[in-house]
């Protein structure tokens, strides 16, 4: 028998060490391997601070259970400081590759819906500011306006839908906030969009497929990297969604921190597509206390391009003559050669149709976007231009064959996966798959809309899932479940549905 006792209190602080890594949900402890990881993605972003001349000892048990407790706190995991396999899964997931620097000091402070700052400013901008990078930056910008650059595009997606979901997440944040983005072709931009695989071509490589996503440097640094290696999607449950994981990192090159919510934005793991991704309250209030609140009214995230010897219209007076819940879900309006996007904080700056469908005439007859195939319909006169994305399906434009010419609007049903178009007090419905037997329509619209009006001008369901119907400077919102307009309507255009001051 060994009586040696250094060896007997060698033995006994290893036992302490299992001890404290025993699985609370699983009746099964962890692998040697899951501690040596679990313990290295701790140092790697930020839980475990342990000085630079003992990274090759063991932490302290008591120092890994805190880590451990902090990251279970903010990934919405029990808190137990200990290493369950709810916990191991939670650090498999794929996120941003910057540091979350939580401890349980700033994690307290943070349940006041704030963002790590250790930077001596004023006490509301200091709560939020980025310190997560290598760079010597100044936490946030001190100007309004920013230009972004796309340098590459991810094969994945292509150049126009890689553009759209990087002008969609930056619109994320100029809803919210007084900032503005302007994106430019060439030269020198504030905030540079680039794809790299795992190589030297990132001073931070990348790990391939899986785990680190994308990272961002903060102000005024402007760099915001994607991992080439990830599938980047839109609308899919599969692979990455580009258009979320874009507005997390424009969020650090804009300054902000990490979230301890982690259903926020800016919540350190990737929580996967949602068709009804909104940003959580903690990622306005963070924006808004580095830029302030938005006016009324916010111009557009899109580079404003004016239609030669035209007079661009004024959304709050103007009448539609189409709109559609497009690519990305934005709301889409038209009017003459122009068109805007409308969201709840207000209507962007009109700009020409074919700054995004080139080949795309003005002056529409309706507009819809199909979100069964993914196709956006435009029709004009007895033609219809169909688009994937914001590039023209090939034999397109065609002429009208079943549905008739000139129509007033139309509109996708989700409850039929039909498109609706409306001329007159007549409706068709058409399906773009299968055939349609269109020999008893049209049906009346107030068969389909008990008090719907006649030849509306436009017609889309909302974001909301309410059906809504335009005609002049009249809006009317329609229960899509009782298939009814609602009471109180028809209201004004111009204060319910752009948001207009009177």
């Amino acid at each position: 028998m060994d009586n040696d006792p250094k060896r007997k209190m060698h033995c006994r602080l290893e036992f302490m060490v299992f001890l404290v890594f025993l699985t609370t949900v699983s009746s099964v402890a962890p692998s040697r391997n899951n501690l040596t990881e679990a313990v290295g993605y701790l140092r790697k972003y930020g839980y475990l601070h342990v000085p630079l001349d003992s990274q090759d000892q063991n932490p302290p048990p008591e120092k890994i259970a805190e880590a451990l407790r902090i990251f279970q706190e903010v990934t919405d995991l029990q808190a137990s400081g200990n290493l369950d396999s709810a916990t191991l899964a939670m650090m498999d997931k794929p996120r941003c590759g910057l540091e979350d620097s939580f401890n349980p000091r700033t994690l307290k402070y943070r349940l006041m819906g704030s963002y790590l700052c250790n930077m001596t400013h004023i006490h509301n901008v200091r709560k939020y500011v980025n310190v997560n990078s290598s760079c010597n930056c100044t936490g946030y910008w001190r100007k309004k306006m920013l230009t972004y650059r796309i340098y590459n595009y991810t094969p994945d997606l292509g150049r126009d839908k890689t553009r759209l979901a990087i002008q969609t997440a930056f619109k994320y944040w100029s809803d919210v906030s007084t900032l503005r983005f302007k994106e430019v072709q060439d030269g020198r931009a504030d905030i540079k969009i680039s794809f790299h695989r795992r190589d030297k071509s990132c001073p931070v490589p990348f790990d391939g497929r899986g785990h680190v996503l994308a990272h961002a440097d903060a102000p005024e640094s402007g760099i915001v990297h994607f991992d080439e290696d990830e599938v980047w999607t839109e609308g899919k449950s599969y692979g990455s969604n580009l258009r979320i994981v874009a507005a997390h990192e424009i969020g650090h090159a804009l300054g902000l921190g990490h979230s301890q919510y982690y259903n926020a934005l800016m919540g350190p793991i990737y929580s996967g597509y949602r068709s009804d991704f909104k940003l959580h309250p903690d990622d306005i209030r963070g924006i808004q206390a580095l830029y302030g609140k938005p006016e009324k009214s916010s111009p557009s995230s899109y580079p404003q391009q004016p239609v030669p010897g035209g007079v661009s219209p004024d959304p709050c007076k103007t009448t539609l003559d189409a709109a559609m819940l497009g690519p990305s879900r934005k709301m889409y309006a038209f009017s003459g050669q122009y068109m805007w996007t409308v969201s709840s904080s207000g209507y962007s700056t009109p700009t020409a149709i074919s700054s995004l469908w080139r080949e795309l005439p003005g002056s529409l007859s309706a507009a819809v976007h199909s979100e069964r195939t993914g196709k956006s319909y435009f029709l004009k006169g007895d033609k219809v231009w169909r688009y994937t994305g914001f590039k023209l399906d090939s034999g397109y434009p065609r002429k009208l064959t079943h549905i008739p010419a000139n129509v007033d609007s139309a509109l996708y049903f989700p409850k039929s996966k039909r498109l609706i178009f409306f001329k007159g007090s007549g409706y068709w419905q058409w399906d773009e798959i299968g055939p349609t037997d269109l020999r008893s329509y049209p049906r009346s619209i107030g068969q389909l809309f008990k008090g719907a009006p006649s030849n509306p001008d436009a017609a889309v369901i909302g974001s909301d899932g309410h059906v809504y119907m335009f005609k002049g400077s009249k809006i009317w919102r329609v229960n899509q479940q009782q298939q009814t307009v609602e009471k109180d309507y028809p209201q004004d255009v111009a204060s319910h549905w752009v948001q207009c001051d009177d």
